[in-house]
């Protein structure tokens, strides 16, 4: 189907298509403006989403989320303004380089270009910032498969022209159910504890779920730990919350990124004690397959560099431990 872009403005089908995707409803993502180079999001501070309890910083899964979605909104804007056609491309893979931590209280903005494009594969790169693009939080840079636009059916098609909201149809009542809702975690600063002590009583109790009871975001996205001999299971438990594209409905990969460094630090934490939460310096994730809205599953293994970092390599599956649906690898700063 043809579409004038006169009539179809860039702004309009970025806005579209973030409001698609469930997990970036929750959010409370906010298209700015949109082009056919570049793509600008604002995401809100929200104490649901924080990472680093003691500070009151966002987790870096967010800040990732962000910059996946303002990409994948780039590419989205890209394609329609050269061929004139609705398509979607799913992340194959992404690289973020975290320079800062982001100022509690203050909303985020994510800026993204698709800046080449062949036949198959979109490259794009995004910064996201506060108060100016010139001091960024983190960097990332993310290459997208270019599917046809058949294959992203007409529901999808059809709620990119604005004539359906699929998530509305479909997850607005649990959104709002009990699975979904957020319970607000208590900080490390009202416990009374400090990282250390946190980390030794999960281990007396071998309970590593206590220690996520502080972590908002591991609250917000539902993930759970379970511990069997010297291995630790993580668990993101189905959730429509959880979701991207809702057609498949598959998981979105910014929240996949989010369960897979969370899990990491945890790792982290647990098996190196920590004195304070790790820091993370890089994060770099490729996509295998759909990761489709059933639990999921991470496991890691860290190698130490040095006294200060720690390299972790992630793993996360569904249904089959050798059929991975990504892995990831990450550098953390530690004590």
């Amino acid at each position: 189907m043809k579409l004038n872009p006169e009539f179809f403005p860039l702004t309009q089908l970025a806005s579209r298509f973030t409001g698609q995707l469930t997990q970036c409803r929750k959010l409370g993502l906010k298209v700015h403006e949109a082009s056919e180079h570049h793509v600008l999001i604002e995401l809100p501070y929200s104490t649901e989403l924080i990472g680093y309890p003691d500070t009151g910083v966002i987790h870096g899964g967010v800040v990732t989320t962000l910059m996946d979605t303002a990409c994948g909104s780039a590419v989205v804007c890209a394609i329609f303004e050269k061929f004139n056609s609705l398509e979607i491309s799913p992340t194959l893979d992404l690289r973020v380089d975290y320079m800062k931590p982001a100022e509690p209280n203050k909303p985020i903005y994510g800026f993204a270009e698709c800046y080449r494009m062949s036949s198959s594969v979109a490259f794009t790169r995004a910064i996201a910032y506060q108060d100016s693009i010139d001091e960024p939080i983190a960097h990332a840079v993310g290459s997208f498969m270019r599917i046809s636009s058949e294959m992203i059916g007409e529901e999808f098609r059809q709620a990119l022209m604005g004539k359906r909201d699929l998530v509305a149809e479909r997850f607005s009542h649990s959104l709002t159910n009990s699975q979904d809702k957020v319970v607000s975690a208590p900080s490390l600063e009202h416990t009374g504890l400090d990282v250390k002590g946190i980390v030794k009583k999960a281990t007396e109790l071998n309970d590593f779920g206590h220690l996520l009871e502080h972590v908002p975001y591991a609250n917000f996205i539902g993930m759970a730990v379970e511990r069997f001999g010297d291995e630790l299971v993580f668990r993101l438990p189905a959730r429509d919350g959880n979701l991207g594209n809702p057609v498949l409905p598959a998981i979105h990969g910014g929240v996949i990124a989010g369960f897979m460094e969370m899990s990491a630090i945890v790792q982290l934490m647990v098996f190196m004690q920590t004195s304070k939460v790790p820091k993370v310096v890089d994060f770099s994730i490729d996509y295998l397959r759909a990761g489709y809205n059933k639990d999921t599953f991470a496991e890691c293994r860290i190698t130490r560099q040095g006294r200060r970092v720690a390299n972790v390599n992630i793993n996360c599956w569904q249904t089959n431990r050798k059929q991975l649906i990504s892995t990831a690898r990450a550098h953390f700063l530690i004590d």
